[in-house]
């Protein structure tokens, strides 16, 4: 029977020496020296391994980081190359980082993003190619940009035409299809995109001026065609016309309307012509002449009817107006001139609900309209309203500071571009 206090074991026979030596074992004072300095060595030995495993553990990694960059730091410096322009350099960044991050998808986009802006358009789809379906809406506007840039006008349009249903609200996919359709030769495809776009975007500047260009091509093709077989046609000076009227070289396009009054007194749309180009140049009383002479040719044409009615507004004859801009509404509902120049005369004429109806429909069909908010706070203002009447006020102030902002930038682009080397511009075959 054993006498004394029971050992504490914590590993293996040695372990009640190792931990008496120590202060945390129970009793050890029947151990050989020998056994003691045996245990002494081990727990020496433990403990340097365990130090060197820390210190292994701790430094190793920082010196891992020094010799070799990591992936988002490659990005980084690829990211900074590729905003300074320097597209080569980042796309090579960009393939390093993939190296060390196969699964990275900022790397993969970024090479695919530069290899487009270098014109790489297959190596730049090869690219994306192993992306998810979710990333197309970022990835088929660069491939449809890369291609139109590159010529390839029909690849572009297939690229560009997943984009437009992948994001419908981008400018730029519109914009470049409706260009790369001209390109391709698609005039009518062209406008029929970009004045789609339009009308879900009555303000935009670029819309219109690709859609002025195509129509300024084509007018010429054609206008080229006719003056070879009948220089002397009335239809040859009205070509001559429009296009001097799509320049707003309003003084070269009434000679030419009037040239072919003067070949076709009574042919339908002339006198609209002489007169919409009068009415351009503010000049109302000649303006008015034509248009009534036009109307008795075609009644039923709506923007004669308005602009009628809005110079009779416009003069202070608001009864006399009013009229005229009911027929063009009815003929032609969507005419958001009809619809300021009819609340302009039911504010003349003290009607402010009616006023308000016509300028919710305006802010509604195009919310960037600064004159209908600011028309809208009179009418409310008038009304009693003055709750509303500050809420239109500030959101037209609004909309003209963002206005003068985007003139100032539509400006020093303008600049830019002028600055810039002449560039052929790309071909629009006639359909």
């Amino acid at each position: 029977m054993a006498t004394g206090k029971a050992k504490l074991l914590l590993a293996g026979d040695d372990a009640g020496m190792m931990d008496s030596n120590f202060g945390f074992g129970i009793k050890a004072t029947n151990r050989s020296p020998r056994a003691t300095t045996v245990a002494a060595i081990r727990f020496s030995v433990c403990l340097l391994g365990l130090a060197g495993w820390a210190f292994i553990s701790g430094i190793s990694p920082a010196r891992r980081a020094f010799a070799q960059p990591s992936t988002q730091s490659t990005l980084a410096d690829a990211q900074a190359l590729e905003a300074q322009g320097d597209y080569k350099e980042a796309e090579q960044k960009y393939q390093a980082a993939l190296k060390l991050s196969p699964s990275s998808l900022e790397a993969r986009l970024g090479a695919g993003r530069t290899m487009a802006k270098l014109g790489q358009c297959q190596e730049s789809e090869g690219m994306f190619k192993p992306l998810a379906g979710s990333h197309r809406a970022e990835t088929e506007p660069i491939l449809g940009g890369c291609y139109f840039y590159m010529h390839d006008f029909d690849r572009a349009i297939a690229h560009l035409k997943l984009a437009r249903e992948l994001a419908p609200g981008d400018q730029p996919v519109w914009i470049t299809l409706g260009r790369a359709e001209a390109s391709a030769g698609h005039n009518n495809e062209a406008i029929s995109t970009l004045k789609t776009w339009l009308a879900r975007n009555p303000q935009d500047q670029d819309a219109l001026y690709w859609i002025g260009r195509i129509y300024n091509s084509m007018s010429q093709n054609v206008l080229d065609d006719m003056t070879t077989k009948d220089p002397n046609s009335y239809l040859v000076h009205e070509l001559e016309g429009d296009q001097f009227r799509l320049k707003q070289d309003y003084a070269k396009a009434l000679q030419a309307y009037q040239e072919a009054l003067k070949a076709a007194p009574d042919a339908p749309g002339l006198h609209f012509n002489v007169g919409d180009v009068d009415y351009q140049m503010l000049k109302y009383p000649e303006a008015s002449d034509e248009l009534q002479k036009e109307l008795k040719i075609n009644p039923y044409h709506a923007r004669a009817n308005f602009e009628v009615g809005d110079i009779d507004i416009k003069q202070g004859h608001v009864e006399d107006g009013m009229p005229y801009l009911e027929r063009a509404l009815k003929l032609d509902p969507n005419l958001a001139e009809a619809h300021r120049s009819m609340a302009r005369g039911l504010l003349a004429e003290k009607r402010y609900e009616d006023a308000v109806h016509e300028l919710l429909w305006l802010t509604k069909a195009d919310p960037t309209d600064h004159t209908a908010h600011a028309m809208l706070a009179s009418a409310y203002r008038q009304m009693g309203q003055l709750k509303e009447a500050q809420e239109e006020a500030e959101i037209s102030q609004k909309l003209l500071q963002e206005r003068a902002s985007d003139l100032e930038r539509l400006k020093t682009e303008e600049q830019e571009i002028n600055d810039r080397p002449s560039a052929p511009l790309e071909k629009t075959p006639h359909n």
